[in-house]
């Protein structure tokens, strides 16, 4: 865990550098379509974690339970998001990075696979690469917004180390996971005038996991170089019953600002 706090606060860094190398950049005229037009977004998100961590004969032979990570981890956590765009009349390539590392420790009652109450105390890390790309087509280019298809694929690496006391010895499980899945979306943006807007994104796929979906939604303002937005993400997994974590939920308020060249 100290080695990817690391290179989460060696990220940090550089998505400071870039960002004031950007802002050196000339930008281009966001009207001419007929032109590549560049966009790099860094977005601040304070999710929170839910799901579902199971822990297979933990207290004794053919007991098991299930706890929901939220218990675990319940304070917002900051993640780091990265995301880039670039577009060329109709068409567009995307793609955003989200990286986490959290952990947290509580003391509770949890229920046994037979039924019966134990108090346990329960700690929880996890780290998390999720990578987004795909291809987008508008369908629609109007003064009042635009609407585009989507099409891409969805990357989750995944570390998750967990542990468990029932009075007695603790018991400790660590699962690591890759799934790729393919996605399908829509993505766009309503205009209120030539500043205000709304964008808006939201994909489903499959693949290596059972179901992976997400939605977002924003408020942005425009300025020549670039935008503010202020939204909402939720990023949704349904895993493998083997996985220790069965289906994994990040959603809170996004704070972003992207930089078009």
């Amino acid at each position: 865990m100290k080695v990817l706090r690391s290179v989460y606060k060696k990220s940090t860094v550089g998505a400071i550098f870039v960002l004031l190398f950007f802002c050196c950049i000339p930008y281009a005229d966001a009207q001419d379509k007929d032109t590549w037009q560049h966009e790099l977004t860094i977005y601040g998100w304070y999710a929170g974690i839910d799901g579902t961590v199971h822990f297979p004969d933990s207290i004794g032979p053919g007991e098991d339970f299930t706890v929901d990570a939220s218990n675990i981890i319940e304070n917002l956590n900051m993640i780091l998001m990265g995301g880039w765009q670039s577009k060329y009349n109709k068409w567009s390539i995307i793609g955003d990075v989200v990286y986490m590392d959290v952990g947290d420790s509580v003391n509770q009652t949890v229920i046994a696979g037979s039924g019966v109450p134990v108090n346990a105390s329960l700690g929880m890390d996890l780290s998390s690469w999720i990578l987004n790309g795909g291809v987008g087509y508008d369908v629609v280019q109007a003064e009042r917004g635009t609407v585009a298809l989507v099409g891409g694929v969805r990357y989750l690496s995944i570390d998750v180390d967990v542990n468990a006391g029932f009075g007695g010895p603790e018991v400790e499980k660590s699962d690591s996971e890759g799934l790729l899945d393919g996605i399908i979306g829509v993505r766009g943006a309503i205009n209120f005038n030539e500043n205000w807007y709304l964008p808006y994104y939201a994909d489903i796929g499959t693949g290596g996991s059972d179901l992976t979906w997400q939605l977002y939604a924003a408020v942005g303002y425009r300025f020549s170089w670039g935008d503010i937005r202020l939204g909402y993400r939720h990023l949704s997994y349904e895993m493998d019953d083997d996985f220790l974590m069965e289906d994994m939920t990040l959603s809170g308020p996004v704070l972003g600002i992207g930089f078009r060249f």
